[in-house]
């Protein structure tokens, strides 16, 4: 019993003494208002933030496919210029092969009527076309469609296109007429008349007769 007095007041000395200690950490401090306040704001703020550079992420996507889309129909407009401007080039040479192919019927057709024909004014007018300024007027139209690859109008490059072939179609032009005046020509040549030279019938030398 002596024991149980002296250790009692011991033992209630005691927890007295860890009691603030315990308590100290089971009681959460309460903020105050001031302290509330900054929170919430910090927390506006950090959504604010993400919402703003969620909208720049939304922008930036907007712009890269609008770029792409702009980028995809400027490609189709080039794609198509360059298909008109080789389909009228292709028409070119088409005419141009099928006008050289009646030259060349005619040059044979010449060459057939030489010997009984005077077909020289015919071969004049046919020599008288010059294919190489035809070549060289074909030639002008490759850089104006080289350069629809690189335009950013490139439908206004055909209209540029159109007016540089008009030399061509001019060239052209004077092929048909040089055919068609050389095949007239050819028509109305002269028969050529073979030269008769008359043959000469030696007279015959009168002999004398000696009488004895």
């Amino acid at each position: 019993m002596k024991f149980s007095k002296t250790v009692f007041p011991f033992v209630l000395f005691t927890l007295f003494l860890s009691a603030p200690s315990v308590f100290a950490e089971d009681i959460t401090p309460v903020p105050s208002q001031t302290t509330r306040r900054l929170q919430n704001e910090d927390r506006r703020e950090v959504r604010q933030e993400i919402k703003q550079e969620i909208k720049e992420k939304i922008k930036t996507r907007s712009q890269d496919v609008r770029s792409t889309i702009t980028q995809d129909r400027l490609s189709l407009r080039r794609n198509n210029a360059i298909k008109i401007a080789n389909n009228l080039v292709a028409k070119l040479e088409k005419r141009f092969e099928y006008l050289i192919k009646i030259k060349t019927r005619l040059q044979a057709r010449i060459d057939t009527l030489k010997p009984s024909r005077d077909t020289s004014e015919a071969q004049a007018k046919l020599n008288s076309f010059d294919p190489a300024k035809y070549t060289t007027d074909l030639a002008t139209l490759n850089p104006i469609i080289a350069s629809i690859g690189t335009a950013q109008e490139p439908n206004s490059v055909v209209p540029t296109l159109r007016e540089a072939s008009k030399l061509v179609l001019t060239d052209l032009k004077d092929l048909h007429q040089v055919l068609v005046d050389a095949l007239k020509l050819m028509v109305k040549s002269p028969k050529i008349t073979p030269t008769i030279t008359p043959t000469l019938t030696p007279t015959p030398t009168p002999t004398s007769t000696v009488s004895l």
